[in-house]
């Protein structure tokens, strides 16, 4: 009830006159959080305002403190794990999705978890999380990529191959994919002809 009182006064003052800017919505919630610090109506909604900004390092504190408040709630995990992957800690990004088997097949956050274990080059286990990732989301030659770096830095050259060949569908202009396409040829090539 009080996150949608605090959207309507948010919805209202942005659309009367005078309207409302990013710094005076600002204002208006640390105003709240100045009368009650552990409103977590106004913790999620400041959290998100930031985010939509990609103000990530402004959003961490106020994420953070409703994180201790609601570390089972799934949404505040995922929030988190956002914030700390546009900042890149991958360590905590690991930490927080991979806590009692958070994530469902289905969930957009398979890609932040996948990519941060590939940055901590975990890369085994990066490939399933990216795998689920695009079993849903299939629009973005990003995640194809990081999926044939996965696949190559464990020598699976033919996986890496067709991964890159997918992103290259998408991005048919990327030289760096069609170099990342060439390497996989020529280690492929290696193996063969080490057989």
């Amino acid at each position: 009830m009080g996150r949608g009182i605090l959207l309507i006064e948010i919805l209202l003052r942005s659309l009367l006159p005078p309207f409302y800017s990013f710094s005076q919505i600002e204002g208006i919630c640390k105003q709240k959080l100045k009368k009650n610090p552990g409103n977590k109506d106004v913790l999620w909604f400041l959290s998100n305002h930031y985010i939509n900004h990609k103000k990530y390092e402004e959003s961490k504190p106020y994420i953070e403190a409703l994180f201790e408040m609601e570390k089972d709630k799934r949404s505040v995990r995922f929030l988190l794990a956002r914030v700390y992957y546009n900042l890149g800690n991958y360590g905590k990004v690991k930490e927080i999705l991979q806590q009692n088997e958070l994530l469902l097949p289905t969930d957009r956050e398979n890609l932040y978890l996948g990519v941060s274990l590939i940055e901590l080059k975990e890369f085994g286990s990066a490939i399933g999380y990216i795998l689920n990732y695009l079993s849903q989301y299939k629009d973005n030659y990003e995640p194809y990529v990081k999926l044939g770096y996965a696949y190559y830095k464990q020598g699976l050259f033919d996986l890496a191959l067709e991964a890159y060949k997918n992103a290259e569908k998408l991005n048919p202009q990327s030289s760096e994919i069609k170099e990342s396409i060439s390497l996989c040829y020529q280690k492929r090539g290696n193996q063969e002809h080490n057989v």
